[in-house]
Order: structure tokens, then C-alpha cells, then sequence
């Protein structure tokens, strides 16, 4: 799957191609038929019903290799496009694919969400802001110290969430 999904772009666009060209050779060799009948003088009708049988088949499967195939050309070139990426983009994805299951197999909330912070991620931040002057010395080492003794991010994450609430109600009841 890992191969196919690479080489989507690349694959659909071939087949798009080479399906748009053969409608096209189709088409233009049924309508080239269709003229040599009328101008042969026979009835419009019969022209139709003979080239129906043996050409509609073939031009209603290459119609659905084209619609289909653009598709998915237009699907792996948008993937590979530079969306910009947030949690608001990311929650309302969320509420489609949970609204509309068909949808949720397209992976749209994980393209637009932002990645997780890794602990290195969070280390490279502490190690600016002391480089910065954000923090001093003593609060650089307990961060430091806390950030290592946790399991993972998401630790620091609920801890950062926490204390933000207890400051906040903290804050609110002093007023």
C-alpha cells in the first residue's frame, strides 16, 4: 500500500492520459462513422443503433477510467500541497468524519492537524526560552527536571492544561 500511495500521483496521471486519449480516438472515430452514414444518405436512427452496440461499452468504461483516475490525480496532488495546519482545521475535520463516515477513511483530520510535539520538540523549546532570558537558571533546571521525569508530551501537556485551569480559577475567584 506504502508504494501504491507514493506513486499515486504518477500512476493516476498516466492512466488519465492515456484513457482521455483513447475517448478521444473513440469518440472522433464514432462521430467519423456516425458523418460517412448521414452523408451516405442513411436514417439517423439506424446510424445510432449500429454504432451504440459496439461503442458505448467502450466509451462508458473509459469515461469512468477518466473520472476516475482525475480524481485521483487531483486527490494526490492536493495531499502533496503545503496546507497550512492547526488544531481548528484539524477539530472541524474531525466533526465531518465523525458526521459523515464515508469520509473518514480519506485521513483528512490527520492532514490538517498539527503533528505532535515530541519530547525533543519540547526540549528544543525549554533550551530557547532559557537561551532567550525567558527563564532563569533555577526554573530552566526544574522544567528540565520535571520534562525528563515525565513518561511523555502528553504528561506535560495535561500538567501545562491543569495548572492553567487552577490559574485561572484562582485568578477568578480573587476578583
Amino acid at each position: 500500500m506504502g508504494w501504491l500511495r507514493r506513486h499515486s500521483l504518477a500512476i493516476s496521471s498516466i492512466v488519465l492520459l492515456v484513457s482521455s486519449v483513447l475517448l478521444a480516438v473513440v469518440l472522433g472515430y464514432a462521430g467519423l462513422v456516425a458523418y460517412s452514414g448521414l452523408a451516405a444518405g442513411t436514417a439517423l436512427a439506424s446510424v445510432l443503433t449500429e454504432l451504440a452496440v459496439p461503442y458505448l461499452p467502450i466509451v462508458a468504461l473509459l469515461l469512468v477510467l477518466v473520472v476516475v483516475s482525475g480524481t485521483v490525480a487531483t486527490w494526490s496532488a492536493l495531499r502533496r500541497l503545503s496546507i497550512p495546519r492547526s488544531e481548528r482545521f484539524g477539530t472541524a475535520a474531525e466533526r465531518i468524519e465523525q458526521r459523515y463516515p464515508a469520509i473518514d477513511g480519506l485521513g483528512i483530520s490527520e492532514f490538517v492537524s498539527p503533528p505532535e510535539p515530541t519530547t525533543e520538540d519540547a526540549l528544543a523549546d525549554l533550551k530557547r526560552r532559557y537561551v532567550a532570558g525567558e527563564l532563569d537558571e533555577a526554573a530552566f533546571e526544574r522544567k528540565l527536571d520535571r520534562l525528563v521525569a515525565n513518561e511523555s508530551v502528553d504528561d506535560v501537556r495535561a500538567e501545562r492544561e491543569r495548572r492553567a485551569v487552577l490559574d485561572e480559577s484562582s485568578n477568578g475567584s480573587g476578583r
